[in-house]
C-alpha cells in the first residue's frame, strides 16, 4: 500500500467519517468543509511524524471548523482568526485522540528545528502578540516564548476556546489590543527588554513583566476543561495570578486595566510567523513526486436497467429481424453437429465438477456426537468416557454464480464463433449443475435497435458506428465522476432464468449472429440492427459489474460470484467528466481521456487507484471491482497470437509470472494459465488457431497410414488442451 493511501485512511479514521483525500501538487493542505475534500499536498520529504501533525491538524478543520465566511463578521485580519481557531481544533483533536499529543509536539518540534517559523535569532519579544500566541500554542511552553500579564490573559482564553464564535472574539479583542499598544508606543516611545524571567525566572504575581505560562486556564465552576492542551507550568501556577485576570464576579478584567506593552517591528495586520511557516511547508513536496493532478469518481448509483438489454428484449428483437429471406440453414446445420459434438465436453465437465465438489466437501467434514448411546462401547464405561454414537457432517459448499463477459468488438469477428462455441458449452454445464448465469456482451452499437424499437421504423442507417464519445450525453456527465456512456450496453444473450425452450432459442440466435459475423467479417452491415460489432468498452462493463454483482446476488441467493471476460484484446478509451471554461462565464462538462495524471478513487472503500496508461487501464477497474466485492473473482480468457504472449503477460501477470515457463507451456499446448495475475484471480491465454481445431477424428476415404496417425494425434492434442482449460476452470467453481 503506497504511503499516500496510508496517510488518506488515517485522516478518514481521525475524522470517523469517509472524508475524500485528494493528494496534489498544492503548496499547502486545504479542507473544502462543503464538499467534505481533504487537500493534502505531496509531502514526499516529511518524516512520519510531521506528516501525522499535519493529518491531524487538517482533520482537526474538517471536524470542527463550521463552513462559514467570518471575513464580514469580524473587524480583524484572518490571519487573527486562523491563529486562535488552530490553537482550539489542535487541542479538540488531542483531546479526542490523545496519542496524537506526540505527533503534535514531536511534528512542531522537528519543524521548528528546521526554523520553519524563521524565528531563529531572533528576538521574541519584538514579534508581534499575534505570533507569540501562534508560536506558543505551537511550539508549547518549552519554547519560552514571552507574554506579559495582559497577554497571558489572551493566551488563557485562547485555550478555553470551545466555539468557533470564541475564536472570532477573541481574535479581535488581541486584534484592538495590539493596534492599542501599537498607538501608544507611537506616543510615548517606550520600548520593553525581556525580562528575566523570561529564561526561567520565577513570574511575579502583580502580572509585571514576562513569564511562561501553560496555555491551561485556571479552571472556575464555569470554565470548560482544558484536557489535551499544550502546556508547561501547573495550573495551581495560573491560579495566582487569577485575581490579575478575573474581578470578584469570575468576569474578565478589561484589558486596559492590566496594561503591557510591547515592541512590535514586524506590524499587526498579519502572522508572520504563519506566513513563514507556510511557505516553508512547501518545500515538503518534490514537484516531480507524482503525475496525479485529477481524481476521479466510481459513480455512486448507477440505473442498471439503462444499459442492460434483458434476452427477452433482445431475442424478441433478433426474431423480429428474422424473415424467410434470411438463409440460415448452414449455419443451422452447423449448430446441430457442434450441438451434437459438444455433449461429450459438457459431461465430462459435470463429472470433474460433481467429482471436485465431493472430494472438497468430505476434506472438510466433521464429526459430532450424537447424543445416542453406542452400546457396543458400554464395556469400555470404566476407562471410557465417551459412548456417544457420532455421525459425519458434511458442510455446504459456498453457492456459486457465474457472469460472462462477451467481446463483442470489430476485432472478435474471426474468432467470435469459436469462443461462442467455448462459452454454450460453459452455459450448457451450468445448467446441467445448476449455477445461476448471465451471459453479456459489451457493444456501442445496440442504441440504433433500441431506437427502431422505439420508433417502429427499423432502417438500415440506423445502424451506423458512432464515435464513442458523442455529444448527446454531455448534459448527463458529472464533474470528476466516470463516465458510462448511455451509448454504452450490456446484450444479455443468454441467462438461467430461462427454462430448455428458451435456453436453446438464446444459444441458436447467439451461434447464428457469431456465424455470420465470421462470414462476413467485421462492421458488416447486413448483420441484424443493434448487433454490429463495435468498439470494447470493456472498461465500463467492469465498472457496471460494482451494481450488477450484488443484484445477481441478492437474486440467486449466493455467496460466491464468478466473472468471466473472454476477449482478444484491450479496451478501449474510457473517459471522466471535465470541466472546461469556454471563457466569458461559460462553464461545460466534457468528456475526457482517463490516463496517466488520473486516480480513481472508490467513496465505499476508500481505496485511491493510480497509474493508468492508455491502453493498461484493465488491471486497475478489475481491483477497484474485487476491493469492493471480496466474494468476487474474476477469470481472464485471452484469445491470441504467439507474438502477443510477451505483452499479455507483462500487462496482466504478477511480477513474480515466470515468461519462460508460460512460453514453454504454450508451445506444448497451445495454452497458458497464468495463476496469478496483477488484478485477475486467474488467466487463460489461449492460441487462436487451437481454439476452434476439430476435435473429432476425421480422415479422408484413401487415407494413408500416416495421414490417419496425424489426425489421431491432433485429435487427442485437442481435447487434452480442452480438457486442461475446463479442468481449470471447474476447479474455480467447485
Amino acid at each position: 500500500m503506497f504511503t499516500k493511501e496510508i496517510k488518506g485512511n488515517l485522516a478518514r479514521l481521525l475524522a470517523t467519517e469517509n472524508l475524500i483525500v485528494e493528494h496534489k501538487q498544492t503548496p499547502t493542505a486545504y479542507f473544502n468543509v462543503d464538499t467534505r475534500v481533504l487537500v493534502l499536498p505531496k509531502w514526499d520529504k516529511a518524516s512520519d511524524i510531521v506528516y501525522d501533525m499535519l493529518v491531524g491538524h487538517e482533520v482537526g478543520h474538517a471536524l470542527f471548523t463550521p463552513n462559514v465566511d467570518f471575513r464580514e463578521q469580524v473587524s480583524c485580519p484572518q490571519d487573527y482568526v486562523n491563529v486562535i481557531e488552530d490553537a482550539r481544533i489542535e487541542k479538540l483533536m488531542k483531546r479526542k485522540y490523545p496519542g496524537l499529543k506526540k505527533s503534535f509536539t514531536g511534528g512542531y518540534s522537528e519543524l521548528n528545528d528546521k526554523d520553519f517559523f524563521q524565528i531563529l535569532d531572533t528576538d521574541l519579544t519584538k514579534l508581534s502578540l499575534i505570533d507569540r500566541i501562534n508560536l506558543h500554542f505551537k511550539l508549547g511552553a518549552y519554547a519560552m516564548i514571552p507574554l506579559s500579564g495582559a497577554e497571558l490573559v489572551f493566551a488563557a482564553r485562547a485555550d478555553m476556546a470551545e466555539t468557533f464564535d470564541e475564536v472570532c472574539k477573541i481574535a479581535e479583542d488581541v486584534y484592538n489590543f495590539s493596534k492599542e499598544q501599537e498607538d501608544d508606543m507611537e506616543e510615548t516611545e517606550v520600548s520593553i527588554s525581556q525580562p528575566e524571567s523570561a529564561t526561567g525566572g520565577d513570574m511575579e504575581d502583580d502580572g509585571e513583566g514576562f513569564g511562561m505560562v501553560e496555555t491551561k486556564a485556571p479552571k472556575t465552576e464555569n470554565a470548560p476543561s482544558t484536557e489535551g492542551s499544550t502546556g508547561g507550568t501547573s495550573g495551581a501556577e495560573l491560579e495566582d495570578v487569577r485575581d490579575d485576570w478575573y474581578d470578584d464576579d469570575g468576569n474578565l478584567i478589561d484589558d486596559d486595566d492590566i496594561g503591557g506593552d510591547i515592541e512590535d517591528e514586524g506590524g499587526i495586520e498579519g502572522s508572520q510567523t504563519q506566513k513563514a511557516f507556510d511557505g516553508a511547508a512547501e518545500k515538503l513536496s518534490s514537484t516531480d513526486y507524482s503525475r496525479v493532478s485529477e481524481y476521479i469518481e466510481i459513480p455512486e448509483n448507477v440505473d442498471t436497467s439503462e444499459h442492460i438489454v434483458d434476452w427477452k428484449v433482445l431475442h424478441d428483437w433478433i426474431d423480429s429481424q428474422t424473415d424467410e429471406r434470411d438463409d440460415y440453414s448452414e449455419i443451422d446445420d452447423m449448430y446441430k453437429t457442434f450441438r451434437k459434438q459438444s455433449q461429450k465436453e459438457v459431461n465430462y465437465l459435470v463429472k470433474e465438477f460433481e467429482c471436485r465438489k465431493s472430494a472438497d466437501a468430505y476434506a472438510r467434514a466433521g464429526t459430532a456426537k450424537t447424543g445416542v448411546l453406542n452400546t457396543g462401547l458400554l464395556h469400555t464405561y470404566k476407562y471410557n468416557e465417551d459412548l456417544f454414537k457420532r455421525v459425519t457432517v458434511v458442510p455446504d459448499g459456498k453457492n456459486h454464480g457465474m457472469i460472462f463477459i462477451l467481446d463483442w468488438s470489430g476485432s472478435m469477428c474471426y474468432e467470435l464463433l469459436a469462443t461462442v462455441k467455448q462459452l454454450i458449452n460453459l452455459t450448457s454445464f451450468c445448467k446441467k449443475v445448476q449455477i445461476p448465469f448471465e451471459v453479456y456482451a459489451f457493444t456501442n452499437e445496440w442504441r440504433a435497435a433500441q431506437n427502431a424499437i422505439e420508433n417502429g421504423i427499423p432502417s438500415e442507417n440506423l445502424s451506423y458506428h458512432r464515435s464513442y464519445y458523442g455529444d448527446e450525453d454531455y448534459d448527463k456527465m458529472v464533474k470528476g465522476q466516470f463516465n458510462i456512456d448511455s451509448w454504452f450496453h450490456l446484450m444479455n444473450f443468454v441467462s438461467s432464468r430461462s427454462n430448455g425452450k428458451d435456453y436453446e432459442r438464446m444459444v441458436k440466435n447467439l451461434f447464428r449472429q457469431a456465424a455470420y459475423h465470421g462470414r462476413y467479417g467485421s462492421y458488416n452491415m447486413t448483420s441484424t440492427i443493434g448487433l454490429g460489432l463495435s468498439g470494447t468498452p470493456l472498461n465500463e462493463s467492469i465498472v457496471l459489474l460494482n451494481y450488477m454483482v450484488p443484484e445477481f446476488k441478492k437474486q440467486n441467493d449466493l455467496q460466491k460470484v464468478n466473472v468471466c471476460i473472454l476477449t482478444d484484446g484491450e479496451a478501449c478509451g474510457s473517459s471522466y467528466g471535465y470541466e472546461y471554461d469556454r471563457g466569458e462565464g461559460e462553464v461545460v462538462i466534457r468528456a475526457r481521456r482517463i490516463d496517466v495524471g488520473v486516480a480513481l478513487r472508490d467513496r465505499k472503500t476508500g481505496h485511491t487507484y493510480t497509474g493508468f496508461e492508455y491502453g493498461r487501464c484493465t488491471n486497475i477497474f478489475i481491483r477497484q471491482l474485487r476491493d469492493r466485492n471480496p466474494d468476487v473473482s474474476v477469470l481472464g480468457f485471452r484469445i491470441l497470437s504467439g507474438g502477443q504472449l510477451m505483452n499479455f503477460v507483462d500487462t496482466y501477470g504478477a511480477e513474480d509470472s515466470n515468461f519462460t515457463e508460460i512460453k514453454k507451456q504454450w508451445k506444448k499446448e497451445k495454452s497458458a494459465i497464468i495463476k496469478n495475475g496483477k488484478a485477475y484471480t486467474a488467466l487463460y491465454a489461449i492460441n487462436n488457431k487451437a481454439l476452434d481445431a476439430d476435435t473429432e477424428f476425421v480422415v479422408k476415404d484413401n487415407a494413408k497410414k500416416g495421414d490417419i496417425t496425424r489426425a489421431f494425434k491432433k485429435m487427442l492434442s485437442n481435447k487434452a488442451v480442452n480438457k486442461k482449460l475446463l479442468n481449470s476452470f471447474v476447479s474455480h467453481v467447485s
